[in-house]
Order: C-alpha cells, then structure tokens, then sequence
C-alpha cells in the first residue's frame, strides 16, 4: 500500500540505516533494494511494458488494472529515448540564420520534447513506487506463491 500522505518524503531504508535512524518497529515491511541497477538498454515501448510488468510482479505490487498506467509509463520512456538519442547525436541546439543573415543559435525541439517525456515518467515512476523515497512508501506483505507458504 502507497501512502499518498502530502508532507516530506521519506527516506530510503538504506539511508535510514546508514544515518542509524532506521527503527524496525516503524519501517518494518518496507520494500528492501535487492541489488546494483544496470543502465537501461533502449527499449521500445513494449519491451519497457513486459520489463515493467515483471518487475513489479516481483514485487508484488501490480495488478491487471494498472495496464493503461504501465503502457503510458512506457510509451513516455520511449519518447524520452527517442529525443535524448537525437540530442546527444546533434547536440542541443542548432543554428539558423535571421533575417537580418546574423548567425543565431536556437534550442533544439528535441530537448523540450525531452523534458517534458521525463516530467511524465518521474510523475508514473512515483506512482508505481520506482524510486527510492516512493518505494519507501510502500509496505509490502509476503508474496504467496504456494500452499506451503500458507502453511509456514
């Protein structure tokens, strides 16, 4: 469960450890990092969408209902890509010529194309607990995979 409570943003569980202010009576059943990232490959959206659907099915926090969600999620990410790869190629800006014939350089269309694709990803991100202080939000009970673990 997501707590959607306005105020400070928690802070991760390994921050809290580190800091020696984590308490296990308050932070108990937080979602706990399980490893060192790699970079993305670029994806399309639809192998982000599978990528996306594993993940937090891992986790134990997706649900048939969230498919729209996840495909946004998705198709933002994809655009993000597709313009970051065009600035890094071309750079950020280009020039053009006034009509006075002065040279003048102007931003590329690529960059605020990009902006705004990420504004979109970082607002789904936090939704779906994607980020260390959103993931410290969720409190996640033990996921049942079998009858055994019923009976543990």
């Amino acid at each position: 469960m997501i707590n959607m409570s306005k105020g400070r943003k928690p802070k991760p569980t390994a921050m809290l450890k580190a800091q020696g202010t984590y308490d296990a009576s308050r932070h108990k059943n937080r979602l706990e990092a399980d490893g060192i990232p790699t970079a993305p490959a670029v994806q399309s959206a639809n192998e982000t969408f599978e990528w996306l659907v594993k993940k937090l099915d891992d986790l134990g926090v997706v649900a048939e209902v969230d498919a729209m969600a996840l495909q946004m999620l998705s198709d933002a990410w994809e655009d993000y890509q597709v313009a970051r790869a065009v600035v890094k190629e071309q750079g950020p800006t280009y020039a053009t010529t006034t009509a006075q014939g002065d040279l003048m350089w102007r931003p590329r269309p690529e960059v605020s194309m990009m902006n705004a694709a990420w504004s979109k990803v970082e607002k789904m991100m936090v939704q779906f607990g994607l980020t260390a202080s959103s993931r410290a939000k969720i409190s996640v009970e033990e996921k049942i995979q079998t009858l055994d673990d019923l009976i543990e």
